[in-house]
């Protein structure tokens, strides 16, 4: 029988407050996760985790009874169930699972293992080895994954790149990289992706689009219609106010040449705007070509993409990305007051 919030499960691996991951994390990411699992005796750890959450805003502190009787109410009491405690209404008697109207609600897997997954898909951790070494099955580790992924990209689509006096750069990768960082692997380039970097933010802001274009069929008028495509994209994810500059030979309307922003630059910003602002852009569109592997071009585009759209918005993050996606999954998901 799967594990969900009406189940008792035990764990051993869960209940270790040392923490031994198979991969790598950030300080910052992994104190939260200790905070969270300490256990500071007096209660289950199962009870003490609800309560942190609750506190952190990741589990509702009240609900209300669906029943909604003038004698209903529900409080939160300890259960011989996955999670250890429940909603129990002291008017009707109905039971709710303490994950109600919440991101864990319905999840096949302990609480304790959310977060640890969720914390694997911080650092960028693969899917199927995290789902292994927490013992989660993979289809549920998948279905966490894919919710985290759809929030950082409605998070990362919420801004634009850019803005008044701000100059942003772009670039066609992998035409670019002879001129930026020459491409010594056996490797194909499978899609082209339109490299976007806005100059304003450090870290670099970046967007990485994939050229739908080339996934069509051969056109007599390819230029003008890349060129169409590049112009969609930059006027929907820059500011109207921006210095858009084009650092390849693809004629764009309201862009100005690489050449003539650098040549009124010193040497070193000559050198930065015109490699080093790519690098972290280049890492992201080399390893995106490993999704490409055995897959019609058309079908792993949008895999790409997904995955360019993620992981840039970790990007901007680094250390305390832990503690940001999970306010972002409160601000989504928690719903105080609710009536299942």
């Amino acid at each position: 029988m799967e594990a969900d919030s009406t189940t008792y499960e035990s764990n051993p691996k869960s209940q270790n407050n040392e923490i031994y991951l198979p991969f790598s994390t950030s300080p910052g990411n992994l104190n939260l996760l200790k905070e969270f699992i300490s256990n500071e005796g007096g209660r289950n750890l199962e009870s003490q985790l609800v309560g942190r959450l609750q506190s952190f805003g990741l589990l509702p502190t009240n609900i209300t009874c669906p029943t909604n009787g003038s004698d209903c109410k529900v409080i939160c009491k300890s259960a011989r169930v996955i999670d250890r405690v429940q909603w129990v209404c002291e008017g009707c008697s109905k039971r709710l699972p303490i994950r109600t109207g919440s991101f864990f609600f319905k999840l096949q897997c302990s609480i304790l293992q959310t977060l640890q997954l969720i914390l694997a898909w911080c650092e960028d951790t693969d899917t199927m080895a995290a789902a292994q070494y927490f013992d989660v099955k993979p289809r549920v580790a998948i279905s966490i994954y894919d919710k985290l992924d759809s929030l950082a990209i409605n998070e990362l689509k919420k801004s634009k790149l850019g803005g008044e006096n701000a100059v942003v750069l772009s670039e066609i990768y992998p035409d670019c990289l002879n001129r930026l960082s020459p491409d010594t692997t056996d490797q194909p380039h499978v899609h082209r992706i339109l490299m976007i970097a806005d100059t304003k933010h450090i870290p670099t802001h970046y967007r990485l689009h994939v050229i739908q274009d080339d996934l069509k069929k051969p056109q007599s008028n390819y230029d003008q219609s890349l060129s169409k495509e590049i112009e969609q994209v930059l006027s929907t994810e820059t500011e109207a106010q921006s210095m858009l500059v084009m650092g390849n030979n693809v004629p764009i309307d309201g862009t100005v040449p690489l050449q003539q922003l650098t040549q009124h630059c010193d040497t070193d910003m000559q050198h930065f705007l015109t490699s080093r602002i790519w690098s972290q852009a280049l890492t992201l569109c080399s390893a995106s070509r490993d999704f490409c592997a055995g897959t019609p071009t058309h079908v792993c585009a949008n895999t790409v993409q997904k995955y360019l759209d993620t992981s840039l918005y970790r990007l901007r993050y680094g250390d305390g990305f832990y503690d940001h996606i999970l306010r972002i999954i409160s601000n989504e998901f928690t719903q105080n007051g609710l009536t299942s």
